[in-house]
């Protein structure tokens, strides 16, 4: 269940599902909601196979993506995110939502969800925040590894939604090679031009979307130990 489209009496006892993602450059060809669009598209898969149980949270798009300096992005700080999701979880855990279970697509969100995680689950005894963090560098018999943009975000954004992809501008990108130290001392620009850190990129739809699947049954997984 959605919980904008419950009443106030179907809360209590539900598992509460949260998608989170970003906003920010995806190279020349992928939407700049690529990692939000995936969080969703998993997080709806659950409910769907889980609507008695579960209560879908509307995604949070805005994530911490300063290390997109250089290239467009809407994000927020790391100090910001930490206090909006204490309040938003405290909020939640007093309407009695048994646990929250936090899909991440978005890898500069995964510190600051930690923090948040911790915070929450050694101050209280029952309610507890699970952070599921989703890769893009697994192996799909595509060029690897995929840290922002590759072969696998691509493949997933052209399973969810074909149109989403701008196949023409992958042409564009002549320079794979990034360099050391991307995504914790320098900004992804400064490591590649195009603003994509990966090993080439080869798009397949049919692996994009068994990949997707994949994560959403690992999510399943962890939902099912929850509710036990």
């Amino acid at each position: 269940m959605e919980i904008l489209k419950v009443t106030r009496e179907e809360v209590p006892g539900k598992v509460g599902i949260i998608p989170i993602g970003s906003v920010e450059q995806h190279g020349p060809h992928l939407p700049m909601g690529t990692d939000s669009l995936i969080a969703e598209w998993v997080a709806r898969q659950v409910e769907r196979r889980n609507e008695k149980e579960v209560l879908l949270f509307p995604t949070i798009y805005y994530g911490c993506s300063l290390e997109h300096n250089g290239f467009p992005y809407v994000g927020i700080s790391y100090v910001t995110m930490i206090n909006y999701l204490v309040d938003l979880l405290n909020a939640t855990k007093d309407s009695g939502i048994k646990s929250i279970i936090i899909i991440n697509g978005h890898g500069g969100n995964r510190s600051v969800l930690d923090i948040v995680a911790r915070q929450i689950n050694f101050t209280s005894s029952s309610f507890k925040v699970y952070v599921f963090n989703i890769n893009s560098d697994e192996e799909l018999g595509l060029p690897g590894p995929d840290l922002h943009a590759g072969s696998v975000e691509t493949s997933r954004i052209k399973a969810i939604d074909k149109d989403l992809v701008k196949d023409e501008k992958i042409d564009e990108i002549k320079d794979f090679s990034y360099k050391e130290g991307v995504f914790s001392t320098l900004t992804v620009k400064e490591a590649n031009q195009y603003g994509v850190i990966g090993n080439g990129i080869v798009v397949d739809a049919e692996k994009g979307i068994m990949s997707l699947i994949e994560v959403v049954n690992k999510v399943e997984e962890l939902l099912k130990k929850i509710i036990s």
